[in-house]
């Protein structure tokens, strides 16, 4: 912990016997020195006492903990792969940065986002001129541009998008569901741009 001082103040005042008083805060902002890197990370942490939120109505009398919401830079985020096209990049760096705010229905959003991107960097003409991302995907998978497991990743990165855009017809996302998706799509994008860049780097580098 390098430092850290209040943020939102709840309007209350702490009285201490023979030592004054203080105002009490439900978040705080903290600076934390990371012992690998020795970089600094800003987090804006939330009160809780005996478990519950401190802005819930939580009574004094539990333990208190400190529970980060806010996290600078933001957990998982890497500069874009430049073998990565920008456009599809910036979906997952937008629902990467969804995942830090605990917004887990924009995040699946976004990914949903990428893969509409991949449809028209990677998909043939007839695939860009269906009308449904389902349609569309199906069409790369019928064109061989998806391979059947490729296809499979797909289908669930999009049906989790659509929960996210739809909440009120389809079930909730779960943060844990978001963060798989993330996996996945990351693990896409390494087989349809990351790895084939190294391979075709490696042949262009041998004598």
């Amino acid at each position: 912990m390098a430092g850290n001082a209040p943020v939102t103040f709840n309007g209350k005042t702490t009285v201490f016997s023979g030592k004054g008083s203080s105002r009490d805060f439900d978040e705080r902002l903290s600076i934390l020195e990371c012992h690998g890197c020795a970089q600094n990370i800003v987090v804006v942490e939330e009160k809780f006492i005996g478990g519950v939120a401190a802005r819930d109505g939580a009574e004094f009398g539990g333990a208190i903990q400190w529970r980060g919401i806010h996290w600078w830079p933001t957990p998982g985020m890497t500069a874009p792969n430049p073998d990565v096209p920008v456009t599809v990049a910036g979906e997952v760096t937008e629902g990467t940065r969804c995942l830090a705010v605990q917004a887990p229905r924009a995040a699946v959003v976004m990914f949903r986002g990428a893969l509409a991107e991949i449809v028209q960097d990677r998909g043939s003409a007839t695939a860009k001129g269906k009308h449904t991302l389902f349609d569309q995907l199906k069409q790369m998978t019928d064109d061989g541009d998806l391979v059947p497991a490729l296809s499979d990743w797909a289908s669930h990165i999009r049906v989790l998008g659509n929960a996210g855009a739809h909440p009120s017809t389809l079930a909730p996302v779960s943060m844990e569901e978001a963060e798989e998706l993330l996996r996945l799509v990351n693990a896409l994008l390494d087989y349809l741009y990351v790895m084939p860049a190294k391979v075709q780097r490696a042949r262009a580098a041998r004598p």
